[in-house]
């Protein structure tokens, strides 16, 4: 049967040589040698490296492919198998979870572009909500900290959102709160439920508009923006103020913006 140097095969594979070496060491094959230390390999220990290789593209580390190829019974690699299927399964919801945040922020920058500052009628999506700042300050709670901590090993699918309480609506006040949001299906896959710290917020009507936060902007003018709306409309505002944050630049810490998609929940007044 015909051979093949080590520098042959590593060219097949697309690898360096030191890898096969490394495989050598790691005990996943044994190449022929000969007296002068040359490493050969048959068309059956290629076919071998080969395998390697898709293993190694399954997310398996060298010593899980020694254990499947080594030491398992064909019962057992199937059961390993069927493990790394949910795995990838898992991940590739993930994905798309992630691809769907990006999605979602770019059709609420082109939306915004077209819509700053005026006021129309749609729906708020279910979501579940974390405060960890009151006004200008932090929340120095500790559950709050342990659950910011949580919610950040997933930054690529939160997404930073204010909060205007109904009293300080109604009232023109400047109390405000800021925190995370993520939305409904992400959130119950990640594991995420209402408690003490995380609040859900179901689907409603809503009064949404954009809203880009800076230092010369007022609150209060805000609120009393969309008072003068739902009036205008004949709709009375039942619940707190929920944004999400879809642009935020910082220049210094006197000067910045904050591009808001605000929800704002109402029902119609009956004539």
């Amino acid at each position: 049967m015909k051979t093949y140097k080590i520098g042959e095969i590593a060219k097949l594979l697309g690898i360096s040589a030191e890898t096969v070496r490394n495989y050598e060491k790691k005990g996943l094959i044994e190449p022929y040698k000969e007296d002068s230390n040359y490493r050969y390999f048959d068309i059956i220990k290629v076919n071998h490296l080969l395998n390697i290789q898709k293993f190694q593209k399954y997310g398996y580390n060298l010593h899980e492919i020694k254990e499947i190829m080594n030491e398992s019974t064909m019962k057992e690699a199937e059961y390993s198998l069927i493990k790394r299927e949910k795995e990838l399964l898992n991940e590739a919801f993930y994905l798309n979870l992630k691809i769907n945040s990006v999605n979602t922020t770019i059709n609420f920058m082109t939306q915004a572009q077209d819509a700053k500052q005026e006021c129309f009628l749609g729906e708020r999506p279910p979501l579940y909500r974390l405060s960890y700042q009151k006004n200008h300050e932090l929340i120095e709670d500790e559950r709050v900290q342990e659950e910011v901590v949580k919610w950040l090993k997933y930054a690529d699918l939160t997404f930073m959102s204010g909060s205007i309480q109904l009293n300080a609506m109604m009232n023109l006040g400047k109390d405000f709160d800021f925190g995370f949001c993520l939305d409904k299906r992400t959130a119950e896959f990640l594991g995420i439920h209402e408690n003490d710290i995380v609040k859900f917020y179901d689907s409603c009507p809503a009064i949404v508009f954009y809203y880009e936060a800076t230092p010369k902007n007022d609150i209060e003018g805000i609120s009393k923006m969309i008072l003068e709306y739902a009036n205008k409309h004949h709709l009375r505002i039942v619940g707190e103020s929920i944004s999400r944050v879809i642009f935020a630049r910082w220049i210094d810490e006197e000067e910045y913006l904050i591009s808001h998609l605000v929800w704002i929940p109402y029902e119609k007044i009956e004539s």
